[in-house]
Protein backbone atom coordinates (compact mmCIF):
# COMPACT_ATOMS: atom_id res chain seq x y z
CA UNK A 1 0.00 0.00 0.00
CA UNK A 2 2.78 2.43 0.86
CA UNK A 3 4.42 1.85 -2.53
CA UNK A 4 1.19 2.50 -4.42
CA UNK A 5 0.58 5.70 -2.42
CA UNK A 6 4.14 6.86 -3.11
CA UNK A 7 3.71 6.03 -6.81
CA UNK A 8 0.57 8.17 -6.91
CA UNK A 9 2.27 11.10 -5.18
CA UNK A 10 5.28 10.82 -7.49
CA UNK A 11 3.01 10.86 -10.54
CA UNK A 12 1.14 13.91 -9.23
CA UNK A 13 4.44 15.68 -8.55
CA UNK A 14 6.23 14.81 -11.80
CA UNK A 15 3.50 13.85 -14.27
CA UNK A 16 4.67 10.25 -14.68
CA UNK A 17 5.51 7.06 -12.84
CA UNK A 18 9.19 6.09 -12.45
CA UNK A 19 10.54 4.00 -15.31
CA UNK A 20 11.64 0.42 -14.69
CA UNK A 21 15.25 1.62 -14.85
CA UNK A 22 14.65 4.37 -12.27
CA UNK A 23 12.98 1.83 -9.99
CA UNK A 24 11.56 2.14 -6.52
CA UNK A 25 14.48 4.25 -5.25
CA UNK A 26 12.89 7.24 -6.96
CA UNK A 27 10.01 6.91 -4.46
CA UNK A 28 12.28 7.36 -1.44
CA UNK A 29 11.31 11.02 -0.85
CA UNK A 30 7.66 9.96 -0.55
CA UNK A 31 8.17 7.13 1.95
CA UNK A 32 8.59 7.47 5.73
CA UNK A 33 11.30 4.78 5.80
CA UNK A 34 13.89 3.37 3.41
CA UNK A 35 12.76 0.98 0.66
CA UNK A 36 12.24 -2.34 2.47
CA UNK A 37 12.98 -5.81 1.17
CA UNK A 38 10.12 -8.27 0.78
CA UNK A 39 9.22 -10.47 3.79
CA UNK A 40 11.87 -13.00 2.71
CA UNK A 41 14.68 -10.44 2.52
CA UNK A 42 14.73 -10.06 -1.28
CA UNK A 43 14.45 -6.70 -3.05
CA UNK A 44 11.07 -5.98 -4.60
CA UNK A 45 10.93 -5.99 -8.38
CA UNK A 46 9.46 -2.90 -10.05
CA UNK A 47 8.24 -2.86 -13.65
CA UNK A 48 6.65 -0.03 -15.56
CA UNK A 49 4.60 -0.98 -17.42
CA UNK A 50 3.56 -4.10 -15.54
CA UNK A 51 3.39 -7.55 -17.09
CA UNK A 52 -0.38 -7.42 -17.63
CA UNK A 53 -1.29 -3.72 -17.72
CA UNK A 54 0.08 -0.28 -18.46
CA UNK A 55 0.19 0.48 -14.72
CA UNK A 56 3.38 -0.07 -12.71
CA UNK A 57 3.83 -3.45 -11.05
CA UNK A 58 5.54 -4.17 -7.73
CA UNK A 59 6.44 -7.82 -7.37
CA UNK A 60 7.96 -10.26 -4.91
CA UNK A 61 9.12 -13.66 -6.14
CA UNK A 62 8.29 -15.22 -2.77
CA UNK A 63 10.47 -17.21 -0.41
CA UNK A 64 12.67 -18.77 -3.09
CA UNK A 65 13.36 -15.43 -4.86
CA UNK A 66 12.64 -17.07 -8.25
CA UNK A 67 9.77 -16.46 -10.70
CA UNK A 68 6.81 -18.83 -10.34
CA UNK A 69 6.37 -21.31 -7.54
CA UNK A 70 3.67 -22.47 -5.16
CA UNK A 71 2.88 -21.76 -1.52
CA UNK A 72 5.55 -19.58 0.10
CA UNK A 73 7.48 -19.62 -3.19
CA UNK A 74 4.57 -18.11 -5.18
CA UNK A 75 4.94 -14.69 -6.77
CA UNK A 76 3.05 -11.81 -5.12
CA UNK A 77 2.13 -8.75 -7.16
CA UNK A 78 -0.12 -5.72 -7.09
CA UNK A 79 -1.11 -6.70 -10.65
CA UNK A 80 -4.82 -7.66 -10.59
CA UNK A 81 -4.13 -10.68 -12.85
CA UNK A 82 -1.91 -12.28 -10.15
Amino acid sequence: GAFETALGIHKLSTGSFPTTEQGLELLRPYLAKRIPNDPWGHPYIYRNPGAHSTDPEILSYGADGQPGGLGDDADISNDPVN
